[in-house]
């Protein structure tokens, strides 16, 4: 009898990502969102204080008497 034939993997076959590498990979993930929200937040952070204050409106030179 002849010897079977073996399947070999495909090159297009995935192999399974090692556990730390996904870990790595999982953090890294989280730690560019937590900055990326972190930008966001500071660059449209609006002072509570200055926020009441009603900014002077220039009048029309048409307008005024």
């Amino acid at each position: 009898m002849s010897p079977e034939p073996r399947a070999t993997p495909s090159p297009s076959a995935s192999a399974p990502v090692p556990e730390r590498a996904a870990a790595a990979i999982l953090g890294s993930m989280i730690a560019l969102i937590l900055v990326l929200m972190a930008i966001l937040v500071q660059t449209t952070w609006v002072d509570p204080a200055g926020a009441a204050d009603v900014p002077a409106v220039e009048t029309a030179g048409y307008a005024q008497r």
